[in-house]
């Protein structure tokens, strides 16, 4: 570490290595048949059946980084940081391991140049820009080149002559030799302005980042019939956020002693896929009736995919839109049918205090955002016949009620209703009140009292209400 002062020109640097090693080993073995039904009795000894070992695992992985930064100001008006580090991952190979990271920031106080106005509307304007460059190489898998196997007494061992039980091993990674570091690239524009004596202050700014290489499953490789091992972690595109952060803050105490304020932020971002590996990245097949999601260049990330409901035919089932216009109703009419991704996110803040009371509340949101309610496959269709129902289901199709929001009740699946479609998205849009606090700060006197340099009672709660259309 470095620092000196010359004149009017102050720096800092500091120079560093590190070097982090992460390690997890661990086993599950279950049994079976216990004489007593109870949990005070559940323990490994206490079974009669043949012990068995579910699951094993033993993984470790390394980052050995080499790092500087640089921090400089003159004047106390303008201020610079440079930093410059690489990075070293066992979790790649070869040439692949090691990735070098700038970033650069700037900002000019002009509130403090003689040219500006000391006694104007504005006490206080700052500029800022920032570029920088970020690794990402913190993954699921500690190893996640390579191709593991693993030897598993459920999966892997079989008869292979029909009698005696051989040991097997089963496949549980695919590894990407070809796998490299993800790297998000950031650019920000800015400012922060104080007014009324910096009562009043607004902060600003822009940012782009570019994400490089994304790391994610693919799971087009591996079908769900398949092997069990997952599918591979692979470099699957890249990706660009752009937005801003605007933050709003006002603060005053009046001459009789009542003090307030209210801090305010709104942050819009646009998220925009720029370049995959394939066409298109479906989501999670796993799912009842598929994948609910796609990706592909030129969309927001993971939007929900399906067939757009249009209403209920004759006889109370769902009708589709015909997308292609082609007459027939199939999987070429499925379409983009919502986003995960909100227009805007906000926060409200409010504070108060008189005469040792004080009061807080926060409140947060979102703002143009869907959810896919994959429980309505289970709670308004006969998924599994005879359990229990969502009260939506009061609401069914019949030839009395035809302006029903569910299609007629059935007791087996038909018209591909729990394939992804429009009923399942939802308006996710909320205000949340997420944190209020009632309290009073009695005296020094009375504190002292009892033993105490400070006293203060309150009351808090959390979560107290939501408002929202989401079922």
């Amino acid at each position: 570490n470095y620092s000196t002062i010359i004149g009017d020109h102050n720096i800092n640097a500091l120079v560093g290595i590190e070097a982090v090693e992460e390690s997890s080993k661990g086993k599950g073995v279950s049994r079976n048949d216990f004489l007593f039904e109870t949990p005070d009795f559940y323990l490994l000894s206490n079974g009669a059946g043949t012990p068995n070992v579910d699951f094993a695992y033993d993984g470790a992985n390394t980052l050995f980084s080499i790092f500087g930064t640089a921090n400089y100001s003159y004047k106390g008006k303008y201020f610079a940081t440079v930093t410059l580090r690489n990075d070293k991952s066992s979790r790649f190979l070869g040439d692949n391991q090691s990735q070098t990271f700038p970033s650069f920031s700037a900002g000019w106080l002009i509130s403090d140049e003689d040219f500006f106005p000391a006694d104007g509307l504005i006490s206080r304007l700052k500029l800022k820009a920032s570029y920088g460059e970020l690794g990402n190489q913190t993954l699921p898998a500690s190893n996640p080149t390579i191709n593991i196997s693993n030897l598993n007494e459920n999966l892997a061992n079989y008869a292979v002559d029909g009698s005696s039980i051989a040991t097997g091993a089963i496949l549980s990674q695919v590894g990407n030799p070809d796998l490299k570091w993800e790297t998000s690239v950031s650019t920000n524009l800015g400012f922060e302005l104080g007014l009324l004596n910096n009562d009043l202050s607004i902060s600003f700014e822009y940012f782009d980042i570019d994400t490089k290489d994304l790391i994610t499953r693919d799971l087009s490789l591996i079908s769900t019939t398949a092997i069990d091992a997952s599918a591979p972690l692979v470099n699957l595109g890249d990706i660009q956020n752009t937005g801003f952060d605007l933050g709003i803050s006002y603060n005053h105490e009046t001459s009789w002693g009542l003090s307030y304020g209210i801090d305010a932020n709104i942050s819009h971002n646009k998220n925009e896929v720029q370049n995959l590996i394939s066409d298109f990245q479906a989501g999670r097949t796993d799912l009842r009736g598929g994948a609910v999601t796609r990706t592909e260049v030129g969309r927001s990330i993971s939007e929900y995919f399906g067939r757009r409901v249009t209403g209920f035919d004759s006889s109370g089932r769902f009708t589709y839109e015909d997308v292609n216009g082609d007459g027939t109703i199939n999987d070429d009419d499925r379409t983009y049918i919502g986003s995960p991704h909100p227009d805007f996110t906000f926060g409200v803040n409010l504070r108060a205090g008189y005469k040792g009371f004080d009061m807080s509340a926060f409140f947060s949101g979102s703002q143009g955002n869907d959810a896919y309610n994959y429980q309505k496959i289970f709670t308004d269709f006969p998924t599994f016949f005879g359990s229990n129902q969502s009260t939506r289901v009061l609401d069914a199709w019949t030839p009395d009620n035809t302006n029903a929001t569910v299609p007629a009740l059935s007791q087996t699946i038909t018209n591909n209703e729990t394939a992804p479609n429009s009923y399942f998205v939802e308006d996710a849009s909320f205000i949340r009140l997420k944190n209020l606090q009632v309290g009073y700060t009695f005296n020094d006197d009375i504190a002292s009292k009892v033993g105490l340099d400070m006293l203060r009672i309150y009351v808090q709660g959390t979560n107290l209400f939501t408002i929202t259309d989401y079922n």
